[in-house]
Parts: structure tokens; C-alpha cells; sequence
């Protein structure tokens, strides 16, 4: 780690309401991890890999002791994750923990695991644990659209934290962050509440991460992938992927629901495979709706090709149709269609409002494998 510099990716994100004048207030976000050298997923099932939560008792136990009781209890299953690039350089790091300890599954953030430099994963990766052991580790499988990534390490003796159920962690629960801000300050422990649940944030023009937990414990460079934990559970609630870093207090973890759910399908498949519809197309812009006479404020995205012999080949989606809605969600710059398809599978049925010669009609689409 070079310098304690973060390589924070900066992003653009629209916070809506709440703002004097009732305008949108810009802000910034960083995606907190490399530190260089949709709805909302089910809740937990009985089919899971992963650890169910049950329930615990909270008991009357003063704040600091039930702080220091989850550290105790949650710090030996968080790591600190080295990413080395083909020549054995580090070349950026983040945290993790253990999610299943017999197999020795280890989630993170999948920017915490990318090449700093590309798109595509770094060569390499060690993990380090609060005990300091450093052991290998193998990348398992990633997936950009939820920023989840699972590592394996073939050790022994391992502990894992329980994915809770993030549904129910009421507002205002003491919640506790774990990991290694700047690289360097390993085992690093904050404190804060649940701010608020189901929060949307726009790391691109095409990913949008969805039902984020917020939180005011403090989150820094180096503490992505690390757990966001619910002191009164001792269950972990979120990844902490994202601040909002022109302002203080603004920190957001993938819930843990959602990371369940696609922690699972890495495992069992190393990839996440999302339902396919087959078309190609281009966002519907302002000028082309009023040239179209469409109402105003429509918006939707304009199929520019059908893939032959795809689902949305055999329903009869041609070029030139705009689709407006995915059931009933508006496809719109806050909605985009990739960000929209994250919790679809091959099988599933979707119902796509399109519009075709200034009328509206609706089909429904059994989606496909991607091809």
C-alpha cells in the first residue's frame, strides 16, 4: 500500500426530497475499498447455503459492553483482502468476512477484488485474518451488478458470521463496522445506528445498487467488504460498499438479504445469471418522445434489434417498439433496464409495457439464458 492513497471510484448519485425548494440535490459518492498499494431479495430460506438467523434475546446490557460483546464475538470472522496484480504487487486491498466456515467462504466487494486498472479481476489474493494469519485465497465468482464477491481459503478452524434477515433491523439499531480503513489499520471498529433501509444509489449510468442499509458509522477507504453488524443480533446486516463523501455520516452496506441470495448462486455456480430478453436499444430521449407525440415525461428505452429466435423474438418485439415499463416499474434514468433485470432469472416471466405506432400494449416475455 503506497502512502495510505485511497482509490476511491468517484460517483454521481441524485438524493430526491427532503431539500428546501423541493429540488434534487446533487451528491457525491465514493465506492470505498481498493485502498491502492430491487426490489428487496427474500429473506433468508431454508434451501440456502448459508447460515439462517434466528432470533436472540437483547437482555438490558449497557452500550459499551453490548459493543464490545459483538466485537468479540464478530472480529475473528473479518479479514483484511490483498489484491495483487500479475507480477505479486499489491495493487489495492479491502475487507471481507467468513460466511461459511467448513468450505471457507469468504465475501467481499467485487471492486474490492477488481484490477484496479480494468475491469477484469486481479491476479491473485491473499487474505489476512485478526490474528494476523495470511493465507491464499481463490476467487470463487463475482458479480458486478451487485458489487458481491466470494473468495475461498482452504484453512481450518474458521468462524463464520450469520447473515441476518435485514428486513427486520428496526431504524435507529446500534450497528458496528469492522474492517481495515487505509490498508493499514487492521481490525478497525466504529459505531453508529441503522440510519435508514431500502436506499437506491447510482454507481454508473448503468448499475444501480439497490436496498442499501445507511448507516452513520464511520466508513473509509479500505473498509469496503467488511461487515456492517447489528450489535443486538451479532448478526451481520450489510457489505459496507459506499459513502457519500461530501458529507458526513452518509455511509450505505448491501443488505444482507441481498447478499445472501447472490452469495448463493455464487457459490453453487461461480456467476450470477440473469434472465435474458434479447434485444438491443437506445434510450428514449426527450427530443425523440415529443417527435414521436408521446406524452410528456414518457420515457423508456427504443429496441434498436431483436436477437433471432430470443424470447423477445417470439413474443414479437420488433425495432423501433419502446418499452416503457418491466411489471410495473418505469424504465427511466433512475431506473435503468440492467438495474431493473438484477433479480431476474432464466424462467422467469416479466410483462413489458411498449408502445408501437403512438399506441400501448403489453406482452409478456418468459426470459431466456443469456446466448
Amino acid at each position: 500500500m503506497s502512502g495510505g492513497r485511497a482509490a476511491a471510484l468517484l460517483l454521481v448519485g441524485v438524493l430526491i426530497g427532503g431539500i428546501s425548494g423541493g429540488a434534487a440535490a446533487t451528491y457525491v459518492v465514493s465506492r470505498y475499498g481498493p485502498q491502492a498499494a430491487a426490489t428487496v431479495a427474500p429473506a433468508p430460506s431454508a434451501s440456502s447455503i448459508l447460515p439462517v438467523p434466528t432470533a436472540a434475546a437483547t437482555g438490558n446490557i449497557p452500550l459499551d459492553q453490548e459493543t464490545v460483546s459483538v466485537v468479540r464475538d464478530l472480529l475473528p470472522t473479518v479479514v483484511t483482502v490483498i489484491n495483487y496484480a500479475a507480477n505479486r504487487q499489491p495493487q489495492s486491498s479491502g475487507s471481507g468476512f467468513v460466511v461459511e466456515a467448513q468450505q471457507g467462504y469468504i465475501v467481499t466487494n467485487n471492486h474490492v477484488v477488481e484490477d484496479p486498472r480494468t475491469a477484469d479481476a486481479g491476479a491473485s489474493f491473499d487474505v489476512v485474518f485478526s490474528d494476523d494469519k495470511k493465507v491464499s485465497a481463490t476467487l470463487v465468482g463475482r458479480d458486478p451488478l451487485t458489487d458481491i464477491a466470494v473468495l475461498q481459503v482452504q484453512t481450518q478452524g474458521l468462524k463464520a458470521a450469520v447473515l441476518a434477515n435485514s428486513d427486520e433491523v428496526p431504524i435507529g439499531s446500534l450497528a458496528v463496522a469492522i474492517g481495515s480503513p487505509l490498508g493499514e489499520f487492521q481490525n478497525t471498529v466504529t459505531v453508529g445506528v441503522v440510519s435508514a433501509k431500502g436506499r437506491r444509489i447510482a454507481e454508473s449510468q448503468q448499475v444501480v445498487l439497490e436496498d442499501l442499509i445507511q448507516t452513520d458509522a464511520a466508513i473509509n477507504p479500505g473498509n469496503s467488504g467488511g461487515p456492517l453488524i447489528w450489535a443486538a443480533r451479532h448478526q451481520v446486516i450489510g457489505i459496507n460498499t459506499l459513502v457519500a463523501s461530501n458529507a458526513t455520516g452518509l455511509g450505505f452496506a448491501v443488505s444482507s438479504n441481498t447478499v445472501r441470495q447472490i452469495v448463493d448462486e455464487l457459490i453453487k455456480s461461480g456467476k450470477v445469471v440473469r434472465g435474458f430478453i434479447g434485444i438491443q436499444y437506445q434510450q428514449l430521449t426527450t427530443r425523440q418522445a415529443a417527435q414521436l407525440g408521446l406524452p410528456t415525461g414518457t420515457t423508456g428505452i427504443v429496441v434498436t434489434q431483436v436477437v433471432s429466435g430470443s424470447p423477445a423474438d417470439q413474443v414479437g418485439i420488433r425495432p423501433n417498439d419502446i418499452i416503457t415499463k418491466v411489471n410495473d416499474q418505469v424504465l427511466d434514468a433512475e431506473h435503468p433496464l440492467p438495474s431493473v433485470m438484477v433479480k431476474f432469472r432464466p424462467g422467469n416471466q416479466v410483462k413489458l409495457t411498449l408502445i408501437r405506432d403512438s399506441k400501448e400494449q403489453t406482452v409478456d416475455v418468459t426470459l431466456g439464458q443469456p446466448q
